[in-house]
This record gives C-alpha cells, structure tokens and sequence, in this order.
C-alpha cells in the first residue's frame, strides 16, 4: 500500500495505491503545511484525509510506504520531524517528507530536465537539469520573499485600497471590493483586520486584484505585471542550471497561474520576451501523484 500526499499552504490532499501508480482513492482537507513547532498540527490534518482516502478506496492503513511534499518543509530538521510525526498516527510504516515544489517537479516531468513555477499562496520555482540534480530559487516565505504570490498580490490590494482611501493616486475599485469581501464597512475596519490577518488571510485577497484586472482596471493590471516579472525572474534565475541554447521545459502549477487567471498570459509575454527558449509546457500537474511515483520507488 503506498500513500502520497500533498501538503499545502492552502489544501491538503491524498492519494492511495496498492503496489502501482494507480489511484484508488483521493482525499482532500485543509492546509498542513509544515510550521516551526508544527509537526504533530501538519500530520494530524495529514492523517485525516489520509484515512478519508483510504476509506474512499475500501482499503486499509498503514501504508507501508507514504511520500509527503510539503509546504514549509525545506530543510532537513522539518522533513524529519513531519515524517516521525506521520509516522506517529499510524497512517503509514514509513514516511519520507520533501519541499512540495520538489514533488511537484517530479509530478510535472517525471525524471526529465525542466523548471516548475508555483503561484499559490507563495512563490517558488524548482529545476531539475540533465544530471538529475534539483535546484531551487525563492519560496522563502512572505517575510523574505514570495514575490508574484498570493501574499504578494495581496498585500498590492491593500495597499491600494489604502491609497484610495486617501485619494493618492488614480482611483481604484479595491476598496469597496475588499469592504465587500471581508464584510467590513469602513477602511478602519481593514486596519484593523489588518492587525491580526494572517498570511493565508492575505493571500485569500489575491483574487480581487486579478478580477480588477480582467475588468481593466489600471492599478490591478499594472499589479499583475509586476507579479508576472517576479515570476519569471525565479524562472530565469534557474535557467543558468541549462548551459548552452537548448530549449528548456518550463511548466506551471498553482492557484494564481490557472488559463482564467490574468496572470498566466502576462507571465507568458514576460517569459518570452526575457528567456526566449523556454518552452511552456500545457501538462496538469497533480502533486499528490508526484509524490505516490516517489513512494513506488522506495519500496
């Protein structure tokens, strides 16, 4: 039995199979991503969709090997907490937990050389070059980076709502859109918000600016230029790990990247205009399967 999971900073989800690749059952719940401090909350979520796919399956638990990508889980003291703690609910004998963007990778090329951009709640993009070795540039975190995410783009809404709130600037929509939203009625009420909003709360305000931008709203629209340009500059920071003039595979996950989103096609235009041979690849990538090929390997 094998288990791969996909822990998020916006969802969680699960996958189990019974000695190949396919599926027979896929679960989804919350975010579990990995925190400082946070592994026992991380696998307790992990476990639960865990056992919800196992039940969708009419299988039984444990797995005797589960692959976990997770949020928040780039370094060595993070990975092998969650995987003792996942191991602890009894969910699976063993466990293996990496970076998500890692999983992702392996979900959208298999072993193959190319890049993975993800726009969700953060940023970050991984490569994997022709010898097989990983890299990885930004997803650091709101605090010290995720440029283009979902924090990111958020934190341009309040910021424009702010400035329409004092009449700086051209005018905007994004207060009365963020009033609505958050069911406050006046822009004190969003300082306030402010005070205690979390990261994920921020984030969850991303939506708003690329509707005004699809609604051609200037500010919006400059907004998701901007976040376009970041986003390829972590593409173009991994292109060097691809010497020469060959074509490099470039692929997009994420919840800020989907074809309705503005800014899928504004990163394309940034894309081509500085990084000519990247090829954009049209492929769904599941993580949570990315995950499951990783665990048949272990066995």
């Amino acid at each position: 039995m094998l288990l791969g999971v996909d822990a998020g900073a916006s969802h969680c989800a699960a996958v189990v199979a019974r000695g190949g690749l396919d599926v027979l059952g896929r679960a989804e719940g919350p975010a579990a991503a990995m925190k400082p401090g946070g592994a026992a909350t991380a696998a307790a979520i992990i476990a639960d969709v865990a056992r919800r796919s196992a039940a969708l399956a009419g299988v039984e638990l444990p797995a005797n090997v589960a692959v976990v990508g997770a949020a928040g889980a780039g370094r060595a003291q993070e990975q092998e907490e969650l995987a003792a703690a996942i191991v602890a609910t009894g969910v699976t004998r063993a466990a293996r937990v990496l970076p998500d963007g890692e999983v992702a990778l392996r979900a959208a090329f298999a072993d193959q050389p190319g890049i993975l951009l993800n726009a969700g709640t953060g940023s970050v993009a991984f490569a994997r070059d022709a010898a097989g070795q990983i890299h990885r540039s930004g997803g650091y975190g709101w605090q010290l980076g995720d440029e283009g995410g979902g924090y990111w783009l958020g934190q341009r809404a309040l910021d424009a709502a702010a400035r329409a709130e004092d009449g700086r600037g051209e005018g905007s929509t994004m207060l009365a859109r963020l009033l609505g939203s958050l069911g406050l009625r006046r822009f004190d009420d969003i300082v306030r918000w402010t005070a205690t909003a979390t990261p994920a709360q921020v984030a969850a305000l991303a939506p708003h600016v690329l509707h005004a931008a699809l609604e051609g709203e200037a500010v919006a629209q400059r907004a998701v230029h901007e976040a376009a340009r970041e986003l390829v500059g972590l593409v173009v920071a991994l292109s060097r790990h691809f010497p020469g003039e060959t074509e490099i595979p470039v692929a997009l996950t994420g919840g800020l990247l989907v074809p309705s989103s503005p800014l899928a096609p504004a990163f394309a235009r940034a894309l081509a205009a500085q990084l000519p041979r990247a090829r954009l690849v049209e492929t769904h990538v599941d993580p949570a399967v990315g995950a499951l090929r990783l665990a048949a390997e272990l066995t």
